[in-house]
C-alpha cells in the first residue's frame, strides 16, 4: 500500500502536485491583480500634477 498521510489521504507526490497547482493559481492571481491595478492607474491616476484629486471628484470633498 502507498504511503498515505493520515490527515489528508494524499500521497507525497499527490500533495506536491496539489501544492504546485495552488501556488500557480496564487501567482497568477497576484500578477493579474497587479496588471489590473496598473491599467486602472493608466486610465485614472489618483494624483494629477499639483492637484490631489481629479476635478470631477470635487463632490466627494466637503
Amino acid at each position: 500500500m502507498a504511503d498515505v498521510s493520515a490527515r489528508t489521504g494524499l500521497t507525497e507526490p499527490e500533495a506536491r502536485e496539489v501544492h504546485r497547482l495552488v501556488m500557480q493559481g496564487w501567482i497568477f492571481s497576484v500578477f493579474a491583480s497587479m496588471g489590473a491595478h496598473i491599467l486602472v492607474w493608466l486610465w485614472r491616476p489618483l494624483v494629477y500634477g499639483s492637484q490631489v484629486v481629479p476635478p470631477d471628484w470635487r463632490f466627494f470633498i466637503n
